[in-house]
């Protein structure tokens, strides 16, 4: 067999595991963007964050998955909670997705140094199919569900969340698609997902800062889970690693440019069946933090930004 034919199958395979278990996006700085994921995460903030990533995947591999993330969110008091907007795009051989949700988080304060915040998300999905550039090994005898032509739709889905912040910790729950099973999913109808994370930060010492986290993303009987485990010295510097669930290790690197800007890079390799055919996967992102009214904030440590 030779190499293009196997690359071609192989992207294929990808494509049609795609069309009926599609995910939300996979990221290696989730720690940093759990406004994806979980629309109660602006209640649990009283300031301002604005972020963008961009993620290169299986570099080498034809036709290899990328996104595209710009989130921000921000904690209100006259609303007693905060509001999120999410807008990714996704690529993955024939397909793209995009998608936009926009969401409120409802906060309550436990105690001086604890929050309990529930969120609402409703977001509009879209799909493309360059279905006349897809090749079925049998085009002449396909079943009705093959795409044969470009097709773009549109679907308007609803997530909800939970997240409780406080005592060095976050820990939050949601999920998305709240109406859509996956036996009925399609290449324009994502599947229910569920969503979950811890995060700690430990102060080793004044100059050093430990977090790690543990993210673990389900659909039905599907999981996935990944441990990110970061080192800040001195509120600047910022080392990490990572671990996917049979998929990739990994390591970050960051800093913070000012006391408001953070950049950093993530590179993981995948472990499995394709690490002959790719060289790894590469993420950037920058992050800046507008400091809330002071006179309202709350403060209690989070490992939200890990600072």
């Amino acid at each position: 067999m030779s190499m293009k034919k196997l690359i071609t199958i192989l992207t294929g395979a990808v494509f049609a595991a795609n069309l009926y278990a599609q995910n939300e996006p996979v990221v290696a700085h989730f720690a940093y963007h759990t406004n994806v994921f979980n629309p109660a995460v602006s209640g649990n903030t009283r300031d301002i964050y604005v972020g963008a990533l961009y993620r290169q995947q299986w570099v080498g591999f034809k036709e290899a998955p990328s996104t595209l993330l710009i989130d921000a969110y921000a904690g209100i008091a006259k609303i007693k909670g905060g509001v999120g907007l999410v807008v990714s795009n996704d690529m993955l051989g024939k397909q793209r997705f995009t998608t936009v949700k926009v969401s409120y988080a409802y906060s309550q304060r436990l105690n001086d140094r604890a929050r309990l915040s529930i969120g609402l998300g409703i977001g509009l999905f879209n799909s493309f199919v360059k279905g006349e550039q897809l090749i079925y090994q049998d085009h002449y005898n396909v079943d009705q569900s093959a795409l044969l032509t470009n097709t773009n739709k549109f679907k308007a889905f609803l997530s909800a969340g939970i997240e409780f912040s406080g005592y060095n910790t976050t820990i939050g729950f949601s999920v998305s698609n709240l109406d859509q099973g996956l036996k009925t999913a399609t290449p324009f109808k994502v599947p229910r997902h569920y969503f979950g994370y811890v995060k700690y930060s430990w102060d080793i010492n004044p100059k050093f800062n430990l977090t790690p986290s543990v993210f673990v993303r389900s659909i039905d009987f599907i999981a996935q889970a990944e441990v990110n485990v970061a080192l800040t010295w001195n509120k600047r510097i910022i080392v990490g690693v990572l671990y996917r669930s049979n998929d990739a290790v990994g390591a970050m690197l960051g800093v913070h440019i000012t006391k408001h800007l953070m950049a950093s890079y993530a590179y993981d390799f995948n472990c499995g069946k394709l690490s002959s055919y790719q060289t790894g996967s590469h993420e950037v992102q920058l992050i800046y933090r507008f400091d809330g009214p002071k006179e309202k904030r709350i403060f209690y440590k989070s490992p939200r930004y890990l600072n």
